[in-house]
């Protein structure tokens, strides 16, 4: 995967963009309709709480592992075998949070996310020794994680949650 600055940066615009469109594009009356089946997000609500809570982790990762310290990935008292916990965690965090509050908070945290990547080269988003926080990985593979993926990820689980084409 291409983990230049622009690269980055584009993946995660388009997606976002995308994702914005399907929401824009649905009907006021299915906004706050609950989707089909059991999964862990019953709602719009949920996925955009999902896509925001985890652009906190990454502010926080980021935050941490920039000052020199070396945080807790996935977050504070949770392994990545326990990610569907903590994923159930964040959701119920956020059950109080209306759509409307939260759209707007989706959008100034994707941004915060694309500032981060814009303040690095290259070379620093995707040579995974010049960021040792990462545990291994590239920086730009946690930016495209917690952003583009992650949108494409969230416009899936709409569609199919809501039953779209």
């Amino acid at each position: 995967m291409d983990y230049s600055r622009d690269a980055v940066l584009a993946r995660n615009d388009d997606e976002f963009e995308a994702l914005m469109a399907l929401i824009d594009a649905l009907p006021p009356e299915r906004l706050d309709e609950p989707f089909a089946g059991a999964a862990r997000d019953r709602n719009l609500r949920d996925v955009i709480t999902h896509l925001h809570a985890w652009h906190i982790l990454f502010e926080g990762w980021y935050a941490e592992g920039q000052s020199g310290g070396t945080p807790e990935i996935p977050a504070d008292g949770y392994a990545w075998s326990q990610v569907a916990e903590l994923n159930e965690d964040l959701r119920r965090q956020w059950q109080q949070t209306s759509l409307a509050e939260l759209l707007p908070l989706l959008k100034a945290s994707h941004q915060s996310l694309q500032a981060d990547v814009a303040l690095h080269t290259d070379a620093e988003l995707s040579d995974p020794v010049l960021t040792p926080w990462t545990q291994g990985a590239a920086l730009g593979e946690f930016a495209i994680e917690c952003g583009g993926n992650h949108y494409q990820w969230a416009r899936a689980t709409i569609a199919a949650g809501l039953g779209l084409a």
